[in-house]
């Protein structure tokens, strides 16, 4: 009973993130939180109906929904980077590339070659890791962009601080519970089935807090420390590329 609790007031809350979103024209503004909300929101209502429905096939499909949900969270990052860089153009389309390229990297490697470092050959255990290695991995990128905002002191508007804190709410849970089952195996499925969507509830209520009024990041002076360090990466790139090309060049005349 306590998981149905949790389940439909985390479709109420979702809902009413979306709705809000609507409200205030913040669909734009942040495309890929919304996306996400969007997403997790038709899962978990499809799943609500398939439970009702169709019990039997309800396991399979929740399984699917999980993996979805982890792999669309890291859209989650690329927003958190997309506005916490947004007065350095060139930095931001950078670490979107750079982004976008590891999480092809991780989500190759997840669906692949997933960990087996356990041993086992359950399938359980064996989901259980691979999904336990995709959230570390975000969890190192996640930490890395907030290094480079603590480093530098970017300012962070109000919606991003929430979109973080809920965010590393969910996923520090996320790893910590994943860990905990690969170790203990199936028989933490019931404690997974309550603490899981319980601090997913808990992200979401801060998620809705953080979007129910929008306020831009106050205007500033730029970090000139970080302008200077990206334009000295650029041009030493910008020369190693041409030296490629200039040696390459040599080497294709007669």
């Amino acid at each position: 009973m306590l998981t149905l609790i949790l389940w439909w007031t985390g479709i109420f809350v979702e809902a009413s993130i979306l709705v809000r979103g609507v409200q205030l024209h913040l669909l734009r503004r942040f495309p890929f939180f919304f996306f996400y909300i969007a997403s997790v929101f038709c899962a978990d209502v499809s799943l609500y109906v398939i439970h009702i429905a169709n019990p039997s096939t309800y396991e399979t499909w929740a399984s699917r929904a999980e993996v979805l949900n982890i792999v669309l969270g890291y859209g989650i990052i690329l927003e958190i980077f997309r506005h916490v860089l947004s007065r350095y153009p060139g930095i931001g389309r950078l670490s979107q590339i750079l982004g976008l390229a590891i999480f092809a990297l991780v989500l190759c490697v997840a669906l692949l070659y997933p960990s087996t470092s356990s041993g086992s050959t359950d399938v359980f255990s064996q989901k259980a890791l691979a999904e336990r290695d995709f959230l570390t991995a975000q969890m190192i990128f996640f930490l890395a962009t907030l290094g480079i905002v603590r480093y530098y002191g970017l300012e962070v508007s109000r919606n991003i601080r929430g979109v973080i804190l809920g965010y590393g709410i969910w996923l520090g849970s996320s790893v910590i519970t994943l860990a905990l089952r690969t170790y203990f195996g199936p028989v933490l499925n019931t404690g997974w089935f309550v603490l899981q969507p319980f601090f997913y509830l808990v992200s979401l209520v801060e998620w809705l807090y953080s979007m129910w009024v929008y306020t831009p990041v106050r205007g500033g002076s730029l970090d000139n420390a970080l302008s200077s360090e990206y334009e000295l990466l650029a041009a030493k790139t910008s020369g190693i590329a041409d030296e490629v090309r200039a040696h390459l060049g040599r080497m294709a005349r007669p």
